[in-house]
């Protein structure tokens, strides 16, 4: 016996040369490999030929893409996997290429991990400011619908609310959730709150649900302006407070409980740690992706956000953890004045 364990030597090589799988799925959905094979089986050289690529890289990547169950291969013929064709081919419902778009744009600041542990300085100076490269900002709420649609059915799902009729989507970017709750509560009407620059794009994607009349859009920094007052039976706040420390969640949930009626209800939608906030994996991930990518942001535990939801004068607090990877944390407003 050598004293060498090969599972845990397999597992560190695994785990530092992930940025090869990662680079092989950011070019492939570059690329449009997995649209082109839509419904075809193309070999090597039709496919290198049809994206404009040499054919022996091409093969290559392709064969990369088996490996990873992304595509199969049946003699020299290449065609999607299940897994490809619902979910990295345009037009499908679920398409989550603009997502991984996301992630390769951000990998930079990834690299800059170091400097960021050291310094405690993120790479990116502002978060989504007013002034963003449109082009990125597209490409970032593009990314958020991808992902949004894939969990909107598993929030109505998983949130039974009693004749909803108006509803405040806050920094509801896309609006997809919006369109998903009014899609299951036909006499329900919202409010998508988010910045000048997103709700731009905002009117795109309401516009290409055919739900105008039901939704609506108002222009609002979260921070500096009011919600209103005892105006919504619900609010949804999802994915968020992940973007700021725990003093100014405390001040936007304040104004959520001012702006809900009485009995209303509150939904946080987020990544929550346990905890120890080390799990679950991407939630401590995404907390580090945060440290980089945002002046206070991080990922918070239940005990947090169940605190935050004490001091605002929130109560009958529940989580329900989604079947993917984040959790809804809902409370409701009461006749209690928050002190």
């Amino acid at each position: 016996m050598n004293g060498i364990n090969y599972l845990q030597y397999e597992y560190l090589i695994q785990l530092t040369s992930a940025y090869w799988k990662s680079q092989v799925i950011f070019t492939a959905i570059e690329l449009d490999i997995f649209t082109t094979l839509d419904n075809k089986c193309l070999t090597a050289q039709e496919l290198a030929r049809t994206i404009h690529a040499n054919e022996q890289a091409t093969e290559k990547i392709l064969n990369a893409l088996v490996s990873l169950d992304l595509l199969t291969k049946q003699e020299k013929y290449y065609q999607n996997s299940e897994i490809s064709n619902n979910y990295l081919t345009k037009g499908k419902p679920f398409y989550l290429g603009d997502a991984i778009h996301h992630f390769h744009n951000i990998a930079e600041n990834w690299e800059m991990l170091s400097h960021t542990v050291k310094t405690g300085e993120a790479v990116v100076l502002k978060d989504l400011p007013e002034d963003v490269d449109p082009h990125d900002l597209k490409d970032f709420i593009t990314a958020m619908h991808n992902i949004a649609s894939v969990k909107a059915q598993d929030i109505c799902t998983a949130i039974c609310l009693e004749n909803p009729r108006n509803m405040l989507d806050l920094a509801g970017g896309p609006g997809t959730y919006s369109i998903e709750f009014v899609k299951k509560y036909p006499e329900l009407h919202t409010v998508i709150f988010d910045l000048e620059h997103v709700t731009k794009l905002t009117h795109g994607f309401i516009q290409s649900s055919g739900l105008q009349e039901r939704i609506k859009v108002q222009i609002g920094n979260c921070l500096e302006d009011d919600f209103g007052s005892n105006c919504y039976d619900t609010i949804l706040v999802s994915n968020l407070l992940h973007i700021y420390n725990p003093e100014n969640n405390i001040k936007i949930l304040k104004k959520c409980w001012k702006a809900l009626q009485n009995e209303g209800t509150l939904i946080i939608h987020e990544f929550v740690l346990d905890e120890t906030k080390t799990h679950p994996q991407f939630a401590a991930l995404f907390s580090l992706n945060m440290l980089i990518g945002t002046q206070e942001g991080a990922s918070y535990s239940e005990t947090e956000y169940r605190s935050w939801l004490d001091t605002t004068g929130f109560h009958r607090i529940t989580r329900t953890d989604l079947q993917s990877n984040s959790s809804l944390i809902v409370g409701k407003k009461e006749h209690v004045i928050p002190g």
